[in-house]
């Protein structure tokens, strides 16, 4: 099998073969697309990259960095029993060293006590990787707006918009299809407090993020040691079969929903953004999630709630 661009040999067939060097090449030309097809990254824009020290994140920084972008990376330490990886710091920190890119680090202890967090996610109605999630956005986006940065970028790629398109539209509420609507390469700010998210590798796939990294020797930890992270999700096993019948089929959904725009006549599209009566972060109720969860633990520890 040749390199369908060089005629060498090729070293990897995802949805065509390629050489190492055709591949790397390629990933950067189609991110590099996106990003200028969808005006992500604007000549004086300030781009915070939040980097778990995974694939994707850490595909998504370099690809950024090798673009010639002012880049900078966040990257948070949850503190959570069984979701935190001490090497992660480690990964994500030598990564930005060796590439000369700002590196900064912030923790959920900087905001709550870690002991509290984790008896609260015994009694918490909501998952724990949506719990935990929902602290990172708010925490990524309250760094990006305190110390600059004007747009925040994350490593989702084509698997996580393909799986989360599914479960939402099998959801069938009104809720879950409104968010359809942000099922695309960039969310604009809604608020003065709220910095744009975009993501670059929209288009990409998980296995081609986890090639690049390979290609570009780069050295992957990520949430390994998160005993959530690692259960099987059975929408990876429905998608993989898929793959095998047709190997761009995530692209093709992802490039669908780039041009689909949810118009729904009976229901508000935009929600009504205002600040949390606590602590004036950006929230559609009047507290926001994180005070919620603060003042469902002040109670816990009061003895209020079992």
């Amino acid at each position: 099998m040749k390199c369908i661009s060089c005629k060498k040999p090729a070293e990897i067939k995802i949805t065509q073969p390629f050489c190492s060097e055709c591949f790397l090449k390629h990933y950067q030309r189609r991110v590099e697309r996106t990003i200028k097809k969808f005006k992500l990254i604007q000549k004086n824009d300030k781009v915070l990259v939040a980097v778990s020290g995974g694939k994707d994140s850490l595909s998504c920084a370099d690809v950024l960095h090798q673009l010639g972008f002012e880049i900078a990376v966040l990257h948070i330490d949850v503190g959570i029993k069984r979701c935190t990886n001490e090497r992660s710091k480690q990964v994500v920190e030598k990564f930005c060293k060796e590439r000369n890119i700002p590196f900064h680090f912030t923790s959920f202890e900087d905001f709550f006590d870690i002991e509290d967090i984790n008896k609260f996610f015994k009694v918490a109605k909501r998952p724990i990787c949506a719990t935990c999630g929902m602290l990172k956005r708010t925490l990524f986006n309250k760094f990006a707006r305190e110390n600059g940065f004007t747009k925040i970028a994350t490593g989702h790629c084509a698997d996580d918009i393909v799986k989360y398109f599914f479960k939402t539209m099998l959801a069938g509420d009104k809720d879950s299809i409104l968010w359809l609507s942000k099922l695309k390469p960039i969310t604009p700010s809604s608020h003065p407090k709220i910095v744009t998210r975009i993501r670059p590798l929209f288009e990409m796939l998980e296995i081609e993020n986890l090639t690049y990294t390979k290609f570009r020797n780069i050295t992957v930890e990520g949430c390994t040691m998160c005993s959530y992270f690692q259960r099987k999700d059975k929408w990876t096993e429905i998608l993989r079969e898929i793959d095998k019948k047709i190997p761009d089929f995530k692209i093709k959904i992802a490039r669908t929903l780039e041009k689909i725009e949810i118009v729904l006549p009976n229901i508000q599209k935009k929600e009504e953004i205002k600040e949390c009566s606590i602590c004036g972060e950006p929230t559609s109720q009047e507290i926001c999630a994180v005070c919620k969860i603060k003042q469902r633990i002040s109670k816990r520890n009061a003895g209020k709630i079992s």
